[in-house]
């Protein structure tokens, strides 16, 4: 099954991604799905992306704004990647705000914009602070990431991004373990992944790195306990890998 399907975002047109632990690839894995089966495709942040993810497969342009995203897609037939500028000391590269990104949707000159609406320091997991998630108005699909790398580590920095709030929204204690369970309230929490997501927008949960049997138990936890949660819940869930390819173990639909 294909992870369109797995998310449930066939009729997805503006796909927005947080969370940690494979965002990216997450965009580019659903790009090349979504190209493969003909469709034109923007790729772009509200955030930043690592300059080296833009000299992919796909083209990267720097546009200074919806206009001149327009402008390029005038003059080429292909799916891009779209930032505003480079900063190259930090090897970044730029997104825009989420107002353009709600324009350029509006266009119609692409069937399909995927944006990364979070950052995570590289981090398999993240609780994001008051100014995050950037997502777009015109997000109709919203879809959390999570590192399956993460869980049962001990809860700090190096392993959760914002550590603190993690510990404080779902009361796991510094050095204490990750839980499947603290990780399901994450994702239903009003303050959790998906906060200041368009409230009509279909939810996802696709949870990474679950490259072992080990990984694969405490993820499929989580969809246990995720069962359990009260709050809003992701219509559908999918466990899988996505480097060095797509591979996905388990889908379902949360009831």
């Amino acid at each position: 099954m294909s992870l369109l399907d797995s998310l449930g975002l066939g009729s997805a047109r503006v796909i927005a991604i947080c969370g940690a632990g494979g965002k990216s690839s997450l965009m580019f894995a659903l790009a090349d799905e979504l190209a493969d089966a003909g469709e034109r495709v923007l790729m772009t942040a509200t955030t930043k992306l690592a300059q080296h993810q833009v000299a992919g497969r796909w083209p990267g342009r720097m546009a200074a704004d919806a206009d001149a995203i327009a402008e390029i897609a005038r003059s080429s037939c292909g799916s891009f990647v779209a930032y505003r500028d480079v900063d190259a000391a930090a090897g970044k590269v730029l997104g825009f705000a989420p107002e353009v990104v709600d324009q350029v949707a509006r266009s119609g000159r692409f069937a399909r914009v995927v944006v990364e609406a979070d950052g995570s320091a590289h981090r398999p997991l993240k609780a994001p602070a008051a100014h995050e998630p950037v997502f777009p108005a015109s997000a109709d699909a919203v879809v959390m990431v999570a590192g399956a790398s993460g869980l049962g580590r001990p809860l700090d920095d190096d392993v959760v991004f914002r550590a603190a709030i993690w510990s404080r929204l779902t009361g796991i204690a510094a050095g204490e373990p990750v839980t499947p369970e603290s990780l399901a309230l994450m994702v239903v929490h009003p303050d959790g992944l998906a906060r200041t997501a368009p409230k009509e927008a279909h939810r996802a949960l696709f949870v990474n790195q679950v490259d072992d049997a080990p990984r694969l138990a405490l993820a499929l936890q989580t969809l246990e306990a995720l069962a359990r949660c009260a709050g809003r819940k992701p219509a559908r869930a999918a466990l899988g890998t996505l480097l060095p390819q797509v591979r996905i173990l388990h889908q379902t639909r949360i009831p």
